[in-house]
């Protein structure tokens, strides 16, 4: 794989982030390894004022490409949120970020005024909105996350598919089915190994029983994609695993 396509989430780091360190201070190691894309977490921020500015000062001192991972819904009780929407998009705005991933949420319909929304907050914030596959029912169901992207499509949304090849197992899904279904959609990439279990456990690329690359040879090629599991003690060699696929 292409080493510009590489993306490490701060979800590696997992011991570090329980333990408080912000992670503005996990760019200047990530760099080192050579990572130029990281994936921040919305959800161990404290100090959000403190914080986004942090990590929008040490990614430009690190040249680093970021992305946002939100751990909220587009919809909630059939509505659009709106409002908290662009909270967010101001929030990666302040970080130089373009990327926002969050999940669908609770809708049974796409409304033009939906879609025109969300458009309008991509534009003022110069936002990709991506959407992704989950652990859940609700949200990580590939036959719900095709109606909701092909909708929005079809009123000329531009929401697309973070794919995550290891949440279809917690959903009971064939990753390889669900990327045959919805790779058209994808934009980004999370990779995982899983091993199956109950409940089931992410862990090291080639530990689990996931054919990961296999999986990420039916998606775009041209695509970035990001390790997003808990792995900081052997994390150069999870990188070099995932720059050795063939991909």
């Amino acid at each position: 794989m292409k080493k510009n396509r590489l993306v490490v989430n701060t979800l590696v780091y997992l011991n570090q982030l329980k333990a408080g360190v912000a992670q503005a201070q996990l760019l200047k190691p990530l760099c080192e390894l050579g990572v130029e894309n990281v994936e921040i977490r919305r959800e161990f921020m404290k100090d959000f004022k403190t914080e986004l500015l942090a990590i929008a000062e040490a990614s430009l001192n690190y040249k680093i490409k970021l992305f946002y991972s939100v751990p909220s819904y587009l919809y909630e009780n059939g509505k659009l949120m709106m409002n908290r929407l662009e909270s967010f998009y101001a929030e990666a705005q302040i970080m130089g970020c373009r990327y926002v991933k969050l999940n669908i949420g609770d809708v049974s319909a796409v409304t033009n005024e939906d879609i025109k929304i969300i458009s309008s907050l991509c534009e003022k914030y110069n936002i990709t909105q991506s959407i992704e596959n989950d652990q859940t029912p609700e949200n990580g169901k590939s036959e719900k996350i095709n109606w909701f992207l092909e909708e929005t499509s079809k009123k000329g949304g531009k929401i697309t598919l973070t794919f995550d090849t290891g949440n279809w197992i917690w959903t009971r899904e064939s990753p390889k089915s669900a990327a045959k279904l919805l790779q058209k959609h994808v934009t980004y990439i999370h990779v995982k190994d899983v091993l199956q279990g109950t409940p089931p456990t992410a862990t090291w690329l080639g530990e689990g029983d996931l054919c990961w690359e296999s999986i990420l040879k039916q998606l775009p090629s041209n695509v970035p994609v990001a390790l997003e599991y808990p792995c900081d003690t052997c994390l150069d060699a999870e990188i070099q695993k995932l720059l050795a696929a063939d991909i």
